[in-house]
Formats: structure tokens, sequence, C-alpha cells
């Protein structure tokens, strides 16, 4: 069996192997050795060929995804992340190629602003977390509420951004925030780990 990627850049157009010279995603929630108590950002790099006769706009959402083929079957394409253009390159190759390099975000930066969340009082860690997610525009995955069982009381986070209230709820369950390949916060606990 193999594996086939391609790229769907949203209101632009999908792009295959044909297209694609590189992409790569990455998570950093281990330096080393594990870390809690943070809200990673993932991030992706691409290097493809120029598409031409299209506009890329900016901040344009990025979706890769894989499939699984062999001789006479492939699986469905499979999410790998949602992200957004952050910087983008035009240069030519050695035989006059133009190539389109971009680095992007997903989600998690949405949640560098200061609180200024619907919640005025104290909360309980979930409803937090669902609000930081709809203050984002994202949904809270499935497996995140499946953890947080504790009701931990989250003091009103005057002073905090998103980002910085993720990562203190995060260390009440020794883990970190990220997004999910849906595009849905979510927390991985080190408890998870066998």
């Amino acid at each position: 069996h193999w594996f086939e990627t391609r790229l769907v850049i949203d209101g632009v157009g999908t792009y295959g192997e044909t297209d694609l010279f590189s992409i790569s995603t990455s998570h950093q929630m281990f330096h080393g050795s594990p870390t809690i108590g943070s809200a990673v950002a993932g991030e992706i790099d691409v290097k493809m060929v120029y598409p031409q006769n299209v506009t890329i706009p900016t901040m344009a959402k990025l979706m890769p995804q894989v499939r699984v083929c062999n001789e006479s079957q492939q699986s469905e394409w499979i999410a790998q992340g949602i992200y957004y253009i952050d910087t983008r390159e035009r240069t030519k190759n050695n035989n006059g190629l133009n190539i389109l390099t971009i680095h992007g975000y997903d989600a998690m930066l949405c949640a560098e602003q200061m609180y200024a969340g619907r919640i005025t009082g104290n909360s309980t860690d979930i409803q937090m977390v669902n609000e930081i997610a709809y203050q984002m525009g994202v949904s809270v995955d499935a497996r995140t509420t499946a953890l947080m069982t504790n009701a931990y009381t989250i003091p009103l986070p005057t002073g905090y951004s998103y980002r910085e209230v993720l990562g203190y709820i995060a260390s009440m369950y020794v883990g970190c925030f990220i997004m999910s390949d849906e595009g849905k916060l979510r927390l991985v606990s080190l408890l998870e780990l066998p």
C-alpha cells in the first residue's frame, strides 16, 4: 500500500501530488521531554507549483488530506488539520518553474487575544473551554469533554489571553491544548498515555 496527499485551499482549489513538492505539519508538544500547561499552535509548510489564473486570499484556509491506497482500493480522504496562510513566497526553481512556498498556523493563534468573553464570574473548567472555543470560532473536540470531568473552578481571567487560560486549564489535567485534525480544540493529557 501507499499514501497519497492533497491540499485543499479553500475557495481556490485542490492540489494533488503532481502540484506538491513537499507538505509537512507539526505540533511541538514535546521539546525533548513531555511538557504540560501550554496551548500549542500547529504549523504547516508547503512547497508547490505556483497556481495559475487564481488568486489565493490573505489568510486562506489550508486543509491537507491523506488517503491510503493499494492496487485495487483507496480509503476516503482523511483530514490532517486546518491551517491559515501566514507567509508566502514566490520563487523559481532551476528549471524556471514558478514555486509557491507557504507557511501557516492553525486556529490556536486566534486565542492570542485578551479575555473578553461572555462569562463574567467564576465558571467551571469545561464552561471556560467552551467559551474560549466559541470566541475562537471553533468547536471543542469530544475527547476534551470526556477528559474534563473534575469541574475545577476558574476565576474570571481578567488580564489574561485566551491562550494563557487554556494553558492554565491544561496544566490541571497534566496536558496541553492543540487543534485536532478536524480543526477542533483538543486537550491531550499525559494521563491518557499507556
